[in-house]
């Protein structure tokens, strides 16, 4: 026993004269962040401060969770070949929180919720800070994840029922603390009111949505059906009228061809008529000649007779 307490002894001496050997100048070590202070609400992506702030959210949420009625809550807890933020468990419900205070790239969140939803995970939820992709993803935007007394609040991504009974985005806030009571009481839901863009909603919004939904699309039909009427009278109208203007150009083609025929028996009189003018004119001339020949035969044969009386006479 005294040789091992001379051992330590001996070695503790060596360990002090390394120390004072080492140079007194060594580097200073900032402390672990702690946290923003409510209301700064930084976004900077890797900053320390909001990881800290965002872990804490975590453990909140986990307490709230528990608190009420969840079987099961687990902070990075794996699933598969996946680890969430928060993962918890309620009946045969297995549901995951995906937290994080930096813009949300949605591409990426699409696939992440794809995989979680994957290895066996019912509902995922986003909760990023506010911006476009909160309608893109199954997420919710909270104000500020350093928020005083852990007051966290949702700002966007609610959806209530509006006056035509369609859900519509939410105007007032509501605390993240509600929302995980009535989450975990499944009385709350994700889904899309349109192509691209959804939100959490009550079931009896949901229902209101659908029935409304349902209505426009009874709605929505019956003028389509109204339009596929109106398209058949016009299409039987139309076929009608190309029925009758067939009829008609056949016509136009027949008259056509009667104007032709016309016009052709017109160019033959013309042809015969300047011919008969032609011949008229040559009658007539050789009716002149003739007469001109007549009255020069009558002179002639009038001479003969003088030139044969004078003749008679003289002898």
């Amino acid at each position: 026993m005294a040789e091992r307490e001379r051992h330590i002894d001996s070695g503790a001496g060596q360990a002090l004269l390394l120390t004072a050997a080492e140079p007194a100048d060594l580097p200073v070590v900032e402390p672990n962040p702690r946290g923003h202070q409510p209301g700064e609400r930084c976004r900077e992506p890797g900053c320390g401060d909001c990881h800290w702030d965002v872990q804490r959210f975590k453990y909140w949420l986990r307490g709230r969770l528990l608190a009420e009625g969840a079987e099961d809550a687990e902070v990075d807890k794996p699933v598969g070949a996946q680890t969430p933020g928060l993962l918890w468990r309620s009946g045969s419900r297995i549901c995951a929180i995906e937290v994080c205070s930096a813009p949300v790239h949605v591409g990426f969140a699409v696939e992440r919720t794809a995989r979680l939803r994957a290895v066996g995970v019912d509902e995922v939820l986003w909760l990023c800070p506010p911006g476009f992709w909160v309608a893109q993803v199954p997420g919710l935007a909270v104000d500020d994840f350093a928020a005083d007394g852990c007051a966290y609040r949702v700002v966007s991504g609610l959806l209530e029922a509006g006056a035509n009974g369609l859900a519509q985005p939410r105007e007032q806030a509501w605390t993240v603390r509600d929302f995980m009571q009535e989450w975990v009481a499944a009385q709350v839901a994700f889904g899309y009111r349109d192509e691209t863009a959804g939100g959490w909603a009550t079931v009896s919004t949901w229902e209101q949505h659908t029935r409304a939904q349902a209505a426009v699309i009874a709605q929505q039909r019956q003028e389509l059906v109204n339009q596929r009427t109106a398209l058949a009278l016009a299409r039987k109208a139309t076929r009608d009228k190309a029925k009758q203007v067939h009829k008609l150009m056949h016509r136009l083609e027949r008259a056509e061809q009667v104007a032709e025929e016309l016009d052709g028996a017109r160019r033959r009189l013309a042809d015969h008529s300047r011919i008969d003018a032609t011949l008229r004119l040559t009658v007539e001339r050789q009716r002149t000649a003739m007469m001109h020949w007549q009255l020069i035969a009558c002179f002639a044969m009038l001479v003969i007779v003088a030139f044969i009386g004078s003749a008679m006479i003289l002898r």
